[in-house]
């Protein structure tokens, strides 16, 4: 194995240095760890031990060509050091587990297969890395509501994301066209709320608009998603679970007319897209059966973070309803702004009692009703989080461009659908969160930046990692990445790291482009970018102003 492999890490180290010779692993590879490094040691062991075909045992320190080494800090610091005798990894416990996926990378690209392949030296190089990531969060989030993601796909994606030193993934279990999470003291929401008769075809906003035809549906038992988060844990990464609230709810009062603003008017799950009016009322009866289903949620996701949505919630049918509008006067409040105030404030004392933190898409820094420890994700843009931050709440950066991986890869008719134009790995490169900052004391309030993956028109697997990748590794550098390359050597790095993409069967976009089998064609999936991004950035500019929707954002 030559030193150069040093040169393709991908996110790049604080610094790495190559030194002379190499350590050949032999066939019963001897490990020695201390207790503070346990999980690392064990998931080194798995890891490896399948894919390698190397036996992993027990030894004693100065015997063990692997040595893993707690220093019991907080942190995500490593230390990896190599000589022709062993391999020394230290650092923090959550560091150790970044220093063994940046081990692997040191390997042969076929140390990210699922069997050994005959006839690989495994070999590591001389070295010394020294590293520690730039900001503490660092995300993706999944979208498995408007298409579901069966749960092998969100474990393979945990993997995918440990690859690159990603420490959350954020899954969006409910929106208007399906409810992914079982609960048990409300069955009907995955009974009924959990599948749809058909989809709007590429992103259908009205009914009228021409439909698939074909059913969709699927959703997780608790014990899946309990799977989830331990497969996860033990890889470096937390599960935050978001349900969105009040709006984005038309799956749940399909279930349950009673918790919407229309009871005697029934509504299906949504089978196209936009923002809907249908919105869960904030009387009493639905307060409390949404704070049970948060109860089971708590016991499902140890997750400090809670994710409630708040975006895109238009208040016409709480004005229009005489209920509603004598429970607000009941409450003393003026208006449905302030009761909508009142429900955010609700929920961020609600969970903040139990030791969560509400985290909250960008409009909900317009409402008030926040926590101290609310955290304030910033979409529409930059302007939300830096309101946010200069009123001291804490801020997460995912704003539409660069971090919406629903956005095309490129522009060209070669692209398969996407819901615009076009994100590219270039713009995911460049991108620097403090670079339009005002304030940069109120900088140290970004908590970090996390990429989305919108399923709206990510139809299958294969095109969600299609849309992912390469452009998660490019996020992957500027979430950990103190310092970068410029991006003329950042794509020279990455070429060489896409051979462990393909070793793990990734359907990336190759730099060149789509392969034949990736194009879009004229059928279902063909290139129809529905939003230019340069007007849908101008208008989202706009309506960071507020945290009103534009009316011609609405569904029909």
């Amino acid at each position: 194995m030559s030193s150069d492999v040093l040169a393709t890490l991908v996110p790049q180290p604080v610094s790495a240095s190559a030194r002379p010779g190499s350590l050949a692993l032999p066939a019963q590879v001897g490990i020695w760890r201390d207790d503070g490094a346990a999980a690392a040691a064990d998931l080194l062991t798995i890891e490896l031990s399948r894919a390698t075909g190397l036996r992993f045992a027990p030894a004693a320190r100065e015997a063990a060509q692997i040595v893993l080494h707690s220093d019991g800090d907080s942190g995500e610091h490593y230390r990896i050091e190599i000589d022709e005798r062993r391999a020394s990894i230290s650092g923090s416990p959550a560091g150790l587990i970044h220093g063994v996926y940046t081990l692997r990378q040191l390997l042969p690209a076929a140390n990210w297969r699922a069997a050994p392949l005959p006839g690989v030296a495994w070999n590591l190089p001389a070295c010394l890395i020294e590293d520690r990531p730039r900001f503490g969060w660092r995300g993706c989030m999944l979208d498995t509501a408007r298409h579901f993601s069966p749960k092998q796909t969100i474990l393979r994606f945990v993997d995918l994301l440990a690859m690159h030193h990603f420490n959350r993934l954020h899954l969006h279990l409910t929106d208007d066209q399906g409810w992914r999470v079982e609960i048990k003291a409300f069955p009907k929401l995955t009974e009924v709320g959990s599948h749809r008769a058909n989809t709007g075809l590429g992103f259908a906003v009205s009914a009228t608009e021409p439909h698939d035809g074909t059913p969709h549906g699927g959703y997780y038992t608790q014990d899946d998603l309990r799977e989830i988060v331990a497969y996860a844990a033990a890889r470096g990464i937390i599960v935050m679970p978001e349900i969105e609230l009040p709006g984005h709810a038309r799956a749940l009062i399909a279930a349950y007319p009673e918790f919407g603003c229309l009871p005697d008017e029934p509504v299906d799950v949504g089978t196209y897209f936009g923002i809907s009016r249908d919105l869960v009322n904030p009387l009493p009866h639905t307060i409390a059966a949404l704070e049970t289903i948060f109860e089971e949620l708590l016991t499902i996701f140890p997750s400090p973070w809670i994710h409630v949505g708040g975006d895109e919630a238009p208040l016409e049918r709480w004005r229009d309803s005489p209920a509603i509008r004598a429970h607000i006067a009941s409450l003393g409040l003026p208006d449905a702004e302030a009761m909508r105030t009142w429900f955010t404030a609700h929920f961020a004392e609600f969970l903040n009692a139990r030791g969560r933190r509400l985290v909250g898409w960008d409009e909900i820094i317009h409402y008030g009703g926040l926590t101290p420890s609310s955290v304030i994700m910033s979409w529409r843009g930059e302007k939300g989080g830096m309101k946010a931050a200069q009123e001291g709440y804490d801020v997460l950066m995912a704003p539409v461009f660069p971090t919406y991986f629903d956005y095309a890869q490129d522009e060209g008719a070669d692209e398969p659908l996407s819901i615009g134009q076009s994100v590219l790995l270039e713009d995911v490169y460049a991108y620097e969160p403090s670079a339009r900052w005002p304030d940069k004391a109120s900088f140290d309030k970004v908590l970090g930046v996390q990429c989305q993956l919108w399923r709206e028109v990510i139809l299958d697997e294969a095109h969600l990692e299609y849309m992912a990748f390469p452009r998660v590794c490019a996020l992957a550098e500027v979430a950990w990445s103190e310092t970068r390359d410029d991006f003329a050597a950042f794509r020279q790095r990455l070429a060489h790291h896409l051979a462990r993409l393909d070793a793990y069967g990734v359907n990336y976009r190759p730099l060149a482009g789509p392969r034949p089998w990736q194009q879009g064609g004229a059928g279902r999936k063909a290139y129809q970018p529905r939003f230019n991004l340069k007007e849908a950035l101008a208008n989202l500019d706009q309506w960071a102003e507020s945290g009103e929707p534009p009316a011609e954002h609405l569904a029909d």
